[in-house]
């Protein structure tokens, strides 16, 4: 009985009191909404709201209910006393006296002679694994390329992947052998003496075949002598063009242009379709003759050739850079691509 009227009296106090206070901040609302903010969410604000504005209908009842609800939680506590006393009683055992173990009648279990075969022995123990479902990609996410068959098409194509690019070397020079200074020489100085010989030949003649006509003579003798020296100055001019044209042979020769360096091609064929930001790391998603696939700084592409040098994302269009022959080519999102073949190693 006594904790029938506690919970009575205690449910009926909680209920009052509960009521008192949302007609009390109702009535708080209605004069200020200052009011009715500090009475919602601090207990004490409503007290106060209650002692000054106690003049009004709404606030007096309000507190008279909340009052009423206190003093019904009150008078409930002399039967809490009766009503713990309730709760312990059906919560807890009657006591038992305490009975010696050896005094304790101990039933026997009849045990069977034979051992009941509960369940038969596996004649294969072991089961085969089930063949697992390869794991079946999202429509929006481009699958992972299978390193077995990435490895094979690197064995297949180049077996050292960070290998120096070989340049050819430049062709040897050639210097044209200068042409025979001697030869030259001599054929002029020849030809001179050849000359100024028969026209002294001839003065000689003059003198012997004519023994009057000696001032003939003589005129003749000395445009011999004429001829003579005008075929040795001859034969010193020929003599001097040989040395000009063997000084102008042994000049080197102009070195040949070096060989031009290898574009980069695949760097240039690489597709940059989309970049990303994952954490605090950047993605980008190229396309390849190998297909697409996700990369970020410092990975390779197009069989380990072309090297992802960096991701920009400042500004309005991203900028993937990439590295090939230590050549870099920055590629925007979406920039079309020169079709290239990759070079056999």
């Amino acid at each position: 009985m006594g904790a029938i009227a506690f919970l009575v009296l205690f449910i009926l106090g909680a209920v009052l009191a509960t009521v008192g206070s949302l007609v009390g901040v109702v009535d708080a609302f209605k004069v200020s909404p200052v009011w009715g903010l500090l009475s919602l969410f601090i207990p004490f604000a409503l007290l106060v709201f209650w002692a000054k504005f106690r003049g009004r209908k709404w606030a007096r009842n309000s507190l008279m209910i909340f009052l009423g609800g206190l003093l019904a939680m009150l008078a409930s506590i002399p039967f809490l006393g009766s009503f713990i006393a309730q709760r312990t009683q059906q919560a807890g055992t009657p006591a038992e006296e305490s009975i010696p173990a050896e005094e304790v009648p101990v039933e026997s279990v009849p045990v069977p002679e034979e051992p009941v075969a509960t369940q038969e022995a596996f004649a294969e123990p072991l089961v085969p694994v089930a063949p697992q479902l390869s794991p079946i990609a999202r429509a929006d996410l481009i699958q992972s390329t299978d390193p077995n068959e990435r490895l094979q098409q690197i064995n297949n194509s180049r077996t050292d992947p960070f290998a120096i690019v070989p340049i050819p070397p430049p062709p040897p020079r050639v210097i044209a052998p200068p042409p025979p200074v001697g030869g030259a020489t001599r054929g002029t100085a020849t030809a001179g003496a050849t000359a100024g010989g028969g026209t002294g030949a001839t003065a000689a003649g003059g003198r012997a075949g004519t023994g009057a006509g000696g001032g003939a003579g003589s005129a003749v003798a000395r445009a011999g002598g004429a001829g003579g020296a005008a075929g040795t100055t001859s034969g010193g001019s020929g003599a001097a063009a040989g040395n000009a044209g063997a000084r102008r042979s042994a000049t080197p020769a102009a070195l040949a242009p070096l060989p031009q360096l290898p574009k980069p091609a695949l760097a240039e064929a690489v597709l940059v379709t989309g970049v990303m930001t994952i954490g605090n790391e950047n993605f980008a998603v190229v396309q390849t003759s190998a297909g697409s696939q996700y990369v970020k700084a410092g990975q390779r592409v197009s069989n380990g050739q072309v090297l992802v040098k960096r991701i920009d994302m400042r500004g309005s269009d991203p900028v993937v850079v990439l590295e090939e022959n230590g050549i870099e080519v920055s590629r925007p999102v979406g920039a079309p691509t020169a079709t290239a073949e990759e070079p056999a190693a």
